[in-house]
Order: structure tokens, then C-alpha cells, then sequence
């Protein structure tokens, strides 16, 4: 089975099948985005069920649809701000977890090479943590899955040019949090 032909069972005869297939084709990259957005693995796991039950009920109301996940990420996202807001959970991101999916694995043998790029990574993450939701979301979607402008605006329904123009101003936020808390860490 193949995505369209899933998203014609889904749509067309209300077929269960349809959507375990799409569940198990993108559950992961839908638990990546929501710890991303909500900082850790319990919250995350919660919004992709929740998201999944909505995509689920709504699905068959379509009449068409091309792609599931820029469709299905816009309900992960609108469900993950929902959470956030809902709970005002502070942004502490479980680093492990995000590594884990993100991260190459550390080809040096060296404890010092290897103790210098743990404590690298936690600082990027720490700025992450510090910028708004907007600019993580994009920054990840850039730099960690590494999706081009066209994916990012697809998926978070934005124009092309909102994009560029995000990203831009996350970059400089970005920039300075992490000038900031390496010159904290200095001191």
C-alpha cells in the first residue's frame, strides 16, 4: 500500500486500514515535531493521540486530499499550541530524546571531543528552549530535518516568502540567546 491509495481508503470508504497505514508511516516525524513544540516526550505522545483521533474523524469529511502529513502537521501543531496554552507548560526540552532522532552519532573516540560536543548541543538547545514557539518550530524544521523552504511552508501553511522571512528573525534571535548563555557559561 502505498500514501494515496491509503488516503483513498480514508476518504472513500472510510476503510481503518487506510489510516494505520499513514499512523505507522508518520508517527515518528508527528512525535519529533511535538517534543520540538512542547519540550517533552509525556506532552508529545499526548498530542500526536489527540491529533491522530482528530485526523481520524475528519478525514472522511474530505473530498480530497494529496498529502497527509502537511495536512495531518497543521492539526499536530494547532493541537500542540492548544496543550501549550492550556497547561502553560514551561519549555524544558528532555535534550536525550531530541538527540536521539536528531543527532549523528559521535564518530571521535576522544572524551574531550566527545565531552565538547555534548556540551555544544546542550547549549543550542538551551537557546531553542529560550525562543518563542515560531522560531524553534522553523529553526527545527530547517536545521534538524532539514526541509527546504517550500516543505516548511507547505507544512506550517505559511507563503514561501513568511518563510524566508521567519527564519531570518529566528536566526537572529537564535543568534543572540545562544551569545548570551555561552557568555553566561563563561563567566
Amino acid at each position: 500500500m502505498d500514501e494515496t491509495h491509503a488516503i483513498k481508503l480514508c476518504i472513500n470508504y472510510q476503510d481503518p486500514r487506510g489510516f494505520e497505514f499513514l499512523v505507522k508511516k508518520y508517527r515518528k516525524e508527528a512525535f519529533f515535531h511535538a517534543v520540538s513544540l512542547l519540550g517533552n516526550s509525556e506532552d508529545a505522545a499526548d498530542a500526536c493521540q489527540e491529533s491522530f483521533t482528530r485526523a481520524f474523524i475528519a478525514i472522511p469529511k474530505l473530498n480530497r486530499l494529496e498529502r497527509f502529513y502537511p495536512w495531518f502537521y497543521r492539526i499536530l501543531r494547532n493541537c500542540c499550541l492548544n496543550l501549550l496554552r492550556r497547561r502553560k507548560v514551561s519549555i524544558k526540552h528532555k535534550q536525550s530524546v531530541l538527540r536521539e532522532e536528531s543527532s549523528n552519532p559521535v564518530s571521535e573516540t576522544n572524551p574531550n571531543v566527545i565531552l565538547e560536543k555534548k556540551e555544544e548541543e546542550q547549549t543550542v538547545w538551551k537557546a531553542l528552549e529560550e525562543l518563542n514557539i515560531e522560531f524553534r518550530e522553523i529553526l527545527v524544521m530547517k536545521y534538524i530535518q532539514g526541509w527546504n523552504y517550500d516543505e516548511i511552508s507547505e507544512h506550517i501553511g505559511i507563503p514561501r516568502g513568511t518563510v524566508m522571512s521567519r527564519l531570518y528573525y529566528a536566526r537572529k534571535a537564535f543568534r543572540k540567546k545562544y551569545i548570551k548563555i555561552k557568555k553566561n557559561e563563561e563567566s
